[in-house]
């Protein structure tokens, strides 16, 4: 028989849980929009500019990246970086910094 329980009680208090805000958070990186992207970034403190917002959006859309693994990052913002600069690849590096901070 199956019962309605939260999706968080069905999971186990370690790494599966953990394991679904990754999820998440990829895949929100991973679809976000340029709006929502600048959303973020005033909501992290991030100076980010219009045009910024959509060549990132554009860069990152679809590609999978796993803003938890160090080196998909890295090669994520060395691609921003070239489009946009460095100032902006370091501001985006520290929205992911702070999405992936507490997990």
């Amino acid at each position: 028989m199956f019962t309605r329980m939260p999706l968080l009680h069905m999971l186990d208090a370690g790494g599966d849980c953990m394991k679904l805000f990754e999820m998440m958070i990829n895949h929100k990186v991973n679809t976000i929009t340029p709006d929502e992207l600048l959303r973020l970034a005033k909501q992290y403190n991030v100076n980010l500019t219009v045009g910024d917002a959509k060549t990132v959006a554009g860069i990152v859309a679809g590609k999978n990246i796993n803003v938890f693994n160090k080196a998909e990052r890295m090669k994520a913002l060395k691609q921003i970086e070239m489009k946009t600069g460095l100032a902006t690849a370091n501001e985006l590096e520290e929205i992911f910094k702070q999405l992936t901070a507490n997990l």
